[in-house]
């Protein structure tokens, strides 16, 4: 996982024609925070000066991101259940974030959709509805978000040429 994580902030740094937490990227939510992808995700934002909200399944998961990262408890949710989207447009004073980095599924996918601000976009790293022939709902796009999805294993495979 930690080759994992590296890679991504790689990505995101050197590739600037696709980077998508950027200088202007005021807010983020970055699920599943606790995680090789998810710390990579908190280290670029933190550099970015973004504020960070995050999910995760645990209480121990809510201590260490506060004790090592600084992040307020007000900012970190479950991602067990949905309620981290009530949660999170409370905090956001129903703005939504900037930038959502989702590896959640099915209703929390939908749930997370609705957390992304106007301008904002979506970036989904998960497989799991994209392989199942998942929906969502369109009229989020009529407040110009955007729904990205980077599959990693790709972008790896692309770099390093294919796993045997």
């Amino acid at each position: 996982m930690l080759l994992v994580s590296i890679f991504i902030c790689q990505w995101f740094l050197n590739q600037p024609s696709m980077m998508l937490l950027t200088y202007d990227t005021k807010s983020v939510l970055i699920h599943s925070a606790c995680g090789g992808v998810g710390l990579a995700a908190i280290q670029i934002a933190k550099m970015l000066g973004s504020e960070i909200y995050a999910t995760v399944g645990n209480d121990e998961k809510v201590q260490f991101l506060m004790e090592n990262f600084g992040i307020p408890r007000c900012n970190i949710f479950s991602s067990r259940d949905d309620s981290f989207a009530k949660d999170l447009m409370r905090q956001t004073k129903n703005k939504g974030v900037d930038v959502v980095l989702n590896s959640l599924s099915g209703e929390l996918l939908h749930a997370t959709w609705a957390c992304v601000a106007q301008s904002g976009t979506m970036v989904e790293i998960g497989k799991r509805d994209l392989l199942g022939g998942g929906k969502i709902d369109l009229h989020h796009f009529l407040a110009n978000r955007s729904y990205s999805c980077v599959d990693m294993e790709l972008l790896m495979n692309r770099r390093e040429g294919p796993r045997r």
